[in-house]
């Protein structure tokens, strides 16, 4: 049971939950009184945006009184694992593990021209053994679209309470609380053009959480910024090209990080594949998207290295016979490190997989991917000398899905894979996992974010 000390702690992070969620409410309701007599609409607006979001609320399936919804019970990765921490300890520590909870989208459209858009997914994880490990878990973000002739424009903001596997540098559950602001203006310039500004802000808070040289909430607690300017082309109605050019800024909020503050310039491009599916299972065309660029992350504490040169993140499947798709992807990009005296490491995964459908209710998938984390050595923080580091892991993946009615579906899961790290207690871990997810319902679902940082 927990002691006074513990009970006033929950007290007010439920208290502070309740505070920051009201604020977003709040400043929904704002810019909801702002916009409310500006200008005229048509229908949901001439804006691809517009477009996507009529999809969205038309495919909600359960409606009541002026509220459209959509909500979804699941268990996920309910089964045995063999090494909860995947080396990170002495010595494997395996156990049986679920997370379960609901999944809810509300919406609210007024004329089609203002939308209120509500998400909550509360999880609880539960491990039969390791009892430290047990935990509740919630996400929640609010949203405010308004769509006109010409113009989208997006508001909202997010709340994490979640302890959460860190990164692929460190297999440590740690408890996240992470605010995020938002905010888009879209402009369909032509049929064919349109240009969009956003601004993204995120604050990270994590538990105090050390172990040797790692010290998670002193080397990750932070705010971040950013500013993406993007423009787009899309003459065909299944291809959408576009160039994004962003501005970000990297504040620390613990004495010991204040090295890492930074600032980072970034140019990025590609193109997004709009998917094309037939009854049946048949999967056909191109459906993904491919998002590449440069990023220059200037790191000002002194000592600390900057880092220049690719970036990207896509995945894209391709339907090569009439039942049968494969799948590529690829993502690099620096990340801030967790452990004490190092700036970031630079981390690269890429993989392939196939998904074939056995039948109508029935679908194979296999996936393989390889990652690296690449320590550079000559950062002279606190008077010492990092080295090079190199960490790699690669896994296996196995699923079967079974669409057991028109809302119930079921996926077998088989897991298997390696670590081999230059630092921790095992230089080399192998790690499998075997269980099943279950979905019964429609889970909710969000727009794509222009310009939006997915590396």
């Amino acid at each position: 049971m927990k002691g006074p000390a513990g009970k006033r702690k929950s007290v007010y992070r439920l208290l502070n939950y309740m505070k920051m969620r009201r604020t977003i409410f709040s400043g929904l309701g704002v810019i909801f009184l702002l916009f409310l007599g500006q200008g005229r609409a048509f229908a949901w607006g001439n804006t691809w945006m517009g477009a996507a979001l009529e999809q969205m609320v038309t495919a909600a399936r359960w409606k009541v009184g002026a509220f459209k919804y959509t909500a979804a019970f699941r268990l996920d990765n309910a089964g045995y694992d063999s090494d909860i921490y995947f080396g990170m300890m002495a010595n494997p520590v395996p156990d049986y593990t679920i997370t379960a909870g609901p999944d809810i989208q509300i919406f609210l459209p007024l004329k089609k021209r203002i939308v209120f858009d509500v998400s909550e997914s509360p999880r609880y994880i539960f491990f039969f053994d390791t009892k430290r490990e047990r935990a509740l878990n919630n996400m929640f973000t609010g949203r405010v679209h308004f769509v006109f002739d010409r113009f989208y424009i997006q508001a909202g903001g997010g709340l994490i309470d979640a302890k959460q596997r860190l990164s692929t540098e460190v297999n440590l559950n740690a408890r996240l609380k992470q605010d995020d602001l938002t905010g888009l203006i879209l402009w369909q310039a032509s049929r064919e053009t349109s240009f969009a500004l956003q601004y993204r802000r995120s604050e990270f808070r994590y538990e105090n959480l050390t172990s040797g040289d790692i010290n998670i909430s002193g080397n990750l607690n932070r705010r971040e910024s950013f500013v993406n300017l993007s423009a787009y082309l899309q003459q065909h109605s299944k291809t959408r090209f576009y160039l994004d050019g962003e501005y970000g800024s990297f504040a620390f909020t613990e004495t010991i990080s204040g090295f890492k503050d930074a600032r980072s310039y970034g140019v990025y491009g590609g193109v997004e594949f709009l998917p094309s599916a037939e009854g049946g299972g048949q999967t056909t065309g191109i459906s993904g998207r491919i998002n590449l660029g440069y990023k220059h992350l200037d790191v000002l504490g002194h000592g600390a290295k900057d880092y220049s040169g690719l970036v990207g993140n896509t995945g894209v499947s391709i339907g090569i016979m009439r039942f049968t798709a494969i799948r590529a992807f690829f993502s690099r990009g620096p990340q801030f490190s967790a452990y004490s005296g190092l700036t970031y490491y630079l981390q690269t995964v890429y993989g392939v997989g196939l998904a074939r459908s056995l039948s109508r209710k029935t679908t194979l998938t296999y996936d393989f991917y390889y990652g690296r984390n690449e320590y550079k050595g000559g950062e002279t923080i606190g008077g010492e000398v990092a080295g090079n580091r190199l960490d790699k892991y690669m896994a296996h993946s196995v699923g079967l899905n079974f669409r057991l009615g028109r809302i119930l579906e079921l996926n077998l899961i088989g897991n298997w894979g390696k670590r081999d790290s230059e630092f921790g207690p095992r230089p080399t871990s192998r790690h499998y996992f075997l269980g099943f997810s279950l979905t019964y319902g429609y889970p909710s679902g969000g727009l794509s974010m222009p310009g939006a940082r997915t590396f």
